[in-house]
């Protein structure tokens, strides 16, 4: 089987983000599992395809990707094997300028990896997990710096993470409270996977760590499956804010948009019109957007943005958001043009 490597966004930035670059204290913190992603071309089938495209998956690392593409600092903890596909994983992360300075390199250890066919209409996407055993399943709480990883204004977790292996619960947990001690913002997206978890055990984590979450992100269907709420997105919002006692929560709902809760007040965004190549890293996309929004003290913005950016993120092949700042609120603005030339 030939494996062929995707080629690179000509506005990528080439270099390397071992560290802060200028010393300060990075915007974004995010943790989690990174991954390599084998797809067919579009159109084909993973059981025929004759070779397949690499990519660099893994919600917290595409919404550091993301944000970093934007010009926000971010970093992104997780452990890597120290091998050629764990040098892939950081080549892809730090070329967008995320900082890596708190990955746990280890010898001797596995990747995870998944395969993704893309379907269209009616065909769904389909998605084949490969993650049994991997370096980022070993790694416990302890075996980090805490008072680096929280040195952010905003610490990102998500439900996949606490869902991943044994003790991954405890690590999520941990980095809340850590992130709040430390004065951080913590958003916790509850992204569920069924693959990973019973809704009874994602709800009850949620809950968990609700009271050191200062935003929630959470699907419609996710509130739907999970907490048994139902309704339109507005009232989501309103009653997983009442519920997990948490100030501001967004709720998302496909084609319907976007809504948030925010200290008492609602906002809305309508959902962009998208051809979509590739919907895998969307509501990575979303999520980065809002916390881009999020660091500007702006409700509308995040929305507004997060719908921009998951717009995007759908145009393109891969799971990473690889726009600039300026593509982005062109797009959010509705001031872009159809053909630049």
């Amino acid at each position: 089987m030939d494996v062929r490597q995707e080629g690179w966004f000509s506005g990528m930035r080439e270099q390397r983000s071992e560290g802060p670059v200028s010393g300060e204290r990075v915007q974004v913190s995010t943790l989690g599992e990174a991954m390599v992603r084998l797809s067919p071309p579009a159109g084909e089938r993973l059981r025929d395809s004759g070779w397949l495209r690499v990519h660099v998956g893994g919600a917290e690392a595409n919404v550091a990707v993301a944000l970093a593409s934007v010009g926000v600092s971010a970093r992104w903890t997780g452990a890597l094997p120290d091998s050629v596909l764990g040098r892939r994983v950081a080549d892809s992360l730090s070329s967008a300028g995320v900082v890596l300075d708190t990955v746990r390199w280890t010898a001797g250890e596995r990747l995870g990896l998944y395969f993704a066919e893309i379907g269209s209409p009616p065909r769904p996407t389909s998605v084949l997990y490969d993650r049994a055993g991997t370096v980022f399943g070993a790694l416990r709480a302890d075996d980090l710096d805490w008072a680096t990883v929280c040195e952010a204004r905003i610490i990102h977790l998500t439900g996949i993470t606490a869902a991943l292996a044994p003790g991954s619960d405890e690590l999520v947990l941990r980095a809340a409270r850590e992130g709040h001690e430390h004065g951080a913002l913590v958003v916790y997206d509850v992204n569920y996977r069924s693959a990973l978890s019973s809704p009874e055990a994602a709800a009850a984590f949620a809950a968990e760590v609700a009271p050191h979450v200062g935003l929630l992100l959470c699907r419609a269907e996710d509130a739907r499956d999970l907490f048994g709420l139902t309704g339109e997105p507005a009232t989501l919002a309103n009653e997983l804010a009442n519920r997990l006692a948490v100030g501001r929560v967004v709720v998302t709902a496909g084609a319907d948009g976007a809504v948030a809760h925010w200290d008492g007040e609602s906002f809305a965004a309508p959902a962009l019109p998208t051809v979509a190549v590739d919907r895998i890293g969307a509501g990575d996309a979303f999520a980065a957007g809002v916390l881009w929004g999020v660091l500007d003290d702006s409700p509308e913005d995040a929305l507004r943005r997060g719908t921009a950016m998951a717009s995007l993120a759908m145009s393109v092949q891969g799971d990473q958001c690889r726009f600039s700042a300026e593509e982005v609120l062109e797009l959010a603005r509705g001031t872009g043009r159809e053909v630049r030339r």
